[in-house]
């Protein structure tokens, strides 16, 4: 067997240990004590108490409502004030804040976000839902995050877990799951406008209006656009990836009666953003070139719920889903139908059991060009699975024993069995121990299935990769150890370790002989891997008026050829992740209604990527001038006046620097 290890030795960076030990001091600077409770506040705007944020409700480990600190999975939830005080403006830069997650901007539109390793432009190993709507493309296994939006200020909560999924979630939920839950319409009453602007973010709003349809149903309606302007190149050039997009959307809740509801919701967008690309215009000749592509789509959704105890429920959901992507080197037209069943129950008073079956069908109308085509360019894909997960108490209140398996059936792989295991155990209620082992596939997607990719040229050559019908899919073995503590009334820690086996990757293989004037290679499974690695995040309430929260993050990734394998660039995946990370957050509560939040984020540097390590600087400054305004200006990479982040890698997406920026808000709810 063949064994590639990094480029380049990842050592612990010399100025990791100042950042690290820098905020470690930041946190013991003593503070001016002073009551800063506000009058009259909308809840959406107050802080929960460390107690209050241990006692949260996450149901995105096992498909039904369970304390975050109980749960036998490493989660983590980022509520409505994190998002608040985070001044991001976009979901993916909300998510720097999670241990195990890796956010890196390509550009102005692009982000490469993935949990545990493998990050990429389309990182292929990670599930994204907004409702309980898999956002994951139809097209290829990952997530256009430029399309993924909402009103931030209607997000409750984003419950991320790091680690498989796959027993409740299916195929793709792999190394984690990012599940983003809006509030029901009856928390969105009234109005609100929210505005601002700045030397990046150049102009965005939002508006919604929430009110009652009769005595047992409610609503709200939204609107939300956004310009923003292009970054730079690393050559100096404009990266001409300015963007703009509109999208607007309702959700309905009506009480059907006391213990049934039904909630209908949608969305439409449509948007236009710019890149510069690298693209094969024709055999041996190629080019960088500026392009527009115009993204437009809707999805519908209706859920339809009934509570028959506190231990039995029942949930219908169908949604569709349309995404349509115009181009110069490809164009999709894609539309998902997506039926979900789920049933809750006790067996016993020792039994919770938790079952269910989806199903996907999934219909494409692709344009090609040169650089990418694929054959058939139009197909129907389906996928097809059913789950059944037992919860069974083995010591009252102590511990607890999870099993479950997912059987499901899909177009390109066949059938996949996804089992897992996890164990709890709560010895008091300030210490929480869990652990779990699971199996979690990521299958072939339509584009590695069938598609012709012309991707660079050499000499009179061009370089092709094509894709394979008969591959398998990459699939996971998963073993996490976890435990949580709340040490003091202000402190809590929670440490997660964990070591994946992965098997089946991807390797990129040539085929001989090739046709004329080309050099081609083919998917193959060829490549296996191993990865571990430890994630502590841990909350502070050093003052009433002052909350502190950090995370940090160690990661290792090794990946091995196959000796049957010829491809020299597949374990470049090795240096795509940082090492290290960290992440500090304060929210500091001043006088008189005003706000000082900061964020610092060490990032290690991507060795087998060309790209250094970073640390970024960002300050909010917010001021609740009533109960009803709110003003605030937020700098982002205060520290540097722009850095890289990541490659483009997919499609020859050129990279950009992010750049410093400032920008002004304002919200208004009446």
């Amino acid at each position: 067997m063949v064994t590639l290890k990094r480029s380049k030795e990842r050592k612990i960076p010399s100025h990791f240990f100042g950042v690290f030990f820098g905020l470690l001091l930041g946190v013991f600077i003593p503070a001016q004590s002073y009551s800063t409770t506000l009058k009259n506040v909308p809840d959406d705007l107050t802080r929960l108490t460390l107690e209050e944020l241990m006692e949260i409700q996450v149901t995105s480990v096992s498909k039904k409502p369970e304390r975050m600190k109980q749960a036998p999975a490493a989660v983590f939830v980022i509520t409505q004030e994190d998002i608040r005080r985070s001044g991001a403006t976009q979901i993916p830069e909300v998510l720097r804040m999670v241990p195990g997650v890796e956010v890196a901007r390509v550009d102005s539109n692009k982000w490469a976000v993935s949990i545990r390793g493998f990050n990429n432009l389309f990182a292929r190993k990670l599930l994204v839902l907004i409702d309980g709507r898999s956002v994951y493309t139809g097209l290829f296994s990952g997530t256009f995050w430029d399309t993924q939006d909402t009103a931030l200020e209607d997000i409750d909560r984003i419950e991320v877990i790091r680690g498989p999924g796959a027993t409740v979630w299916g195929v793709n939920a792999v190394n984690g799951v990012i599940n983003i839950i809006t509030k029901k319409a009856s928390r969105t009453q009234g109005s609100l406008v929210s505005g601002g602007g700045g030397n990046v973010e150049q102009g965005f709003t939002t508006l919604r209006y929430g009110n009652k349809l009769g005595e047992n149903a409610h609503y709200r309606v939204y609107g939300k656009w956004f310009n923003r302007d292009s970054f730079e190149h690393p050559s100096g050039m404009d990266s001409n990836d300015d963007w703009t997009a509109i999208r607007g959307g309702f959700r309905v809740d009506w009480n059907l009666s006391e213990n049934s509801e039904l909630t209908f919701q949608g969305d439409i967008y449509n948007g236009e953003s710019n890149s510069r690309r690298f693209t094969v215009l024709a055999p041996a000749v190629s080019a960088v070139v500026n392009e527009s592509e115009d993204v437009k789509g809707a999805n519908l959704l209706t859920r339809w719920s009934r509570q028959f105890s506190d231990q039995s429920n029942l949930k219908v959901q169908f949604y569709y889903n349309q995404e349509d992507r115009k181009g110069p080197v490809f164009s999709q037209y894609i539309d998902i139908l997506d039926l979900d069943v789920q049933h809750r129950f006790a067996l016993s008073n020792r039994h919770d059991l938790v079952w269910g079956f989806n199903n996907r069908v999934i219909i494409d109308e692709l344009e090609s060009s040169f650089a990418l085509s694929f054959n058939p360019m139009s197909d129907t894909n389906y996928f097809g699975n059913a789950f059944i997960q037992d919860q069974i108490t083995l010591v009252p209140d102590q511990l607890k024993f999870t099993v479950g398996t997912k059987l499901g059936y899909n177009t390109f792989s066949g059938w996949e069995i996804q089992p897992s295991g996890r164990l709890l155990w709560t010895p008091s209620d300030k210490h929480t121990v869990w652990a779990s082992a699971s199996r979690a596939v990521r299958t072939p997607s339509r584009l590695e299935d069938s598609f012709t990719l012309n991707f660079l040229t050499l000499g009179p050559n061009t370089v092709q990769l094509m894709g394979n019908t008969e591959l398998k899919s990459e699939n996971l073995l998963a073993y996490e150890l976890g435990y949580r503590v709340k040490s003091t009334k202000h402190l809590f820690f929670d440490i997660a370790t964990f070591y994946n086996v992965y098997n089946d990757l991807l390797t990129q293989e040539p085929i001989t002989p090739s046709a004329p004037f080309f050099i081609t290679s083919q998917n193959q499974n060829l490549m296996k891997g191993e990865a571990w690695g430890i994630e502590v995040a841990s909350t502070w309430d050093v003052f009433d008026f002052w909350r502190v929260k950090a995370a940090f993050t160690w990661f290792e990734l090794d990946l091995f050829l196959d000796p049957a394998s010829q491809d020299p660039t597949a374990t470049a995946a090795n240096g795509s992740s940082p090492q290290f990370q960290v992440n500090f957050r304060s929210y500091l509560d001043l006088p008189n209604g005003w706000e000082l939040d900061t964020a610092l984020n060490y990032v290690d540097e991507l060795p087998d990527l060309g790209i250094e390590e970073y640390v970024r600087l960002d300050l909010r400054l917010g001021w609740h001038a009533s109960d009803r305004v709110e003003l605030s200006v937020t700098g982002q990479n205060l520290l540097e006046s722009n850095h890289q982040e990541f490659l483009g890698f997919a499609g020859g997406i050129q990279p950009a620097l992010v750049p410093r920026s400032v920008y002004g808000k304002f919200t208004l709810r009446y």
